[in-house]
């Protein structure tokens, strides 16, 4: 996750990337990083309880992560993000890969 939002560059990010998830993924990082989401809020949380994805073979759990950040409106206003990220991952090749996500800004 540092490397996904607070370093945002994605060459750390991609061998952690399941290849069809690849295109996905890296656009999401440059969204958040346009969008001033930079801080992770504490440490992932392991759930059991996310929606199950039955098409890339993740079930109900999941690790969540609650992300900020800060983001410029013009003229002069500055408006503070929160988020919920929630990653899918599965083991295959001898390692853990992202096999699907889901981003969603928390209202104010």
């Amino acid at each position: 996750m540092r490397r996904l939002v607070v370093v945002g560059r994605w060459d750390p990010v991609a061998p952690d990337v399941a290849p069809l998830l690849t295109r996905q993924m890296r656009a999401f990082q440059e969204t958040i990083r346009r969008d001033g989401v930079r801080r992770i809020d504490g440490p992932g949380v392991l759930r059991h309880d996310c929606p199950d994805s039955p098409a890339v073979d993740a079930g109900s759990d999941c690790f969540l992560y609650r992300l900020s950040g800060r983001q410029v409106v013009p003229p002069r206003a500055v408006v503070e993000l929160k988020a919920r990220y929630r990653l899918w991952v599965h083991y295959e090749d001898g390692r853990w890969q992202v096999v699907s996500y889901d981003y969603d800004l928390i209202p104010n």
